[in-house]
């Protein structure tokens, strides 16, 4: 377990995991590879991976921070139905910090009770992860499926009232319940998730400007031009040429 820093260039890839549980409690913004595509997180969002479960993610700044512990354990260390490998926004990071702080004292402590204190801090973490999620209620896993498919295919033509009515929620109550559960708003994600998209084909082919912005759900290239200069601070026909 520890606390780490990095530089821009920072990046994991672990097809196969580790042999053990990984928890990671974010210090800084970062992307996290979901569904196979490149989804933004914010500060103060933690991860947790089962033993042998893929994870991916990458610096999203100028550098990368996280806290980290790995976890061996011969029963699941969570219910089931806990959303491993995806992202949990956390309404009060600090506290999780502190004890994560707390437990790194204790872990490098060279007392007699250290295996046992350590162990009963880790469990009260889980604990205080687990109601992260129990707290959110039962939409919190639609709304964690819909944006999942939203960075899947942002190309497609999303509107807050539609996603409201297939919830089963007020557009109002939409928009209120996606910022407090992940801390972003559903437009701001619906833009990185298309630029994200645009990036790929930027990199991946010769299609040309106005193309890539169609591919991506733009009917405006302007709009696109814009919108991409505003999230990367390059042009797209810029982006392209600085990258290859």
């Amino acid at each position: 377990m520890g606390e780490a820093v990095h530089g821009q260039d920072f990046r994991v890839l672990r097809e196969n995991g580790y042999p053990h549980y990984l928890l990671l409690l974010t210090k800084t913004p970062a992307l996290f590879e979901w569904g196979g595509k490149w989804v933004n997180v914010q500060a103060g969002t933690a991860f947790l991976f089962r033993p042998g479960q893929r994870h991916s993610y990458r610096a999203a700044g100028e550098s990368y921070a996280d806290c980290w512990m790995h976890a061996a354990a011969q029963t699941p260390l969570l219910f089931e139905e806990f959303p491993f490998a995806k992202p949990v926004p956390l309404h009060s990071a600090e506290r999780f910090f502190a004890l994560f702080r707390i437990i790194e004292d204790e872990f490098f402590a060279e007392r007699r009770t250290r295996e046992s204190v350590v162990r009963s801090l880790t469990s009260a973490l889980l604990e205080m992860l687990a109601s992260e999620i129990e707290v959110r209620g039962p939409l919190f896993y639609p709304f964690l499926s819909f944006r999942e498919a939203l960075f899947s295919a942002p190309a497609r033509a999303w509107r807050a009232e539609d996603a409201a009515k297939e919830l089963g929620v007020s557009c109002g109550y939409f928009h209120a319940l996606y910022k407090k559960f992940f801390r972003t708003t559903f437009i701001a994600d619906l833009v990185a998730a298309r630029i994200q998209a645009a990036e790929e084909l930027l990199l991946s082919t010769p299609e040309s400007i106005e193309r890539v912005a169609e591919r991506c759900g733009y009917m405006n290239t302007e709009h696109f031009i814009r919108q991409f200069k505003q999230a990367t601070g390059v042009s797209p026909l810029r982006y392209r040429k600085g990258q290859n």
